[in-house]
């Protein structure tokens, strides 16, 4: 179901058929180019510490020290994409355009979901229908006195 009208700089809106998605490969180039400068340069020392754990570390160690470098290159690499106004006002509409079958579908779903078996209208249950208004079961006629 994708769709070829795909918004043109730093993001690429498209759809699935459960999804709208944000392709943000502009900014993913950037912090992959950003977060090798950062391993080869200041937090080299941090990498290898990972890459190569002292022999006398305790086996939570090197997971200690992923954890610490990731929140390192996290505070460094972007997580935002500008857009320009224009830009912006495609983004959006181009969300909204592809949002709106896929929130209503869920809509539908929702409510479905929310009347339950009253939904079962097939004739084969007919007959189960029928015997169950006779015939409630316990539970169902707690419900119904209370």
């Amino acid at each position: 179901m994708s769709n070829s009208e795909a918004v043109r700089g730093p993001m690429y809106i498209d759809a699935t058929p459960l999804m709208v998605t944000a392709d943000v490969e502009p900014l993913v180039h950037a912090n992959v180019g950003e977060l090798l400068n950062l391993l080869t340069g200041p937090l080299f020392d941090d990498f290898m510490e990972i890459a190569r754990p002292d022999k006398d570390a305790t086996p939570d160690e090197p997971q200690y020290a992923f954890e610490r470098l990731q929140a390192r290159l996290v505070e460094h690499l972007s997580t935002k994409v500008a857009l320009t106004g224009p830009q912006a006002m495609r983004v959006a509409g181009r969300m909204a355009k592809l949002a709106q079958p896929l929130a209503a579908r869920s809509a539908e779903t929702a409510a479905k979901v929310a009347r339950g078996a009253s939904l079962i209208k097939h004739p084969s249950h007919a007959r189960t229908r029928a015997h169950l208004a006779e015939n409630p079961l316990p539970e169902q006629q707690d419900r119904r006195s209370a």
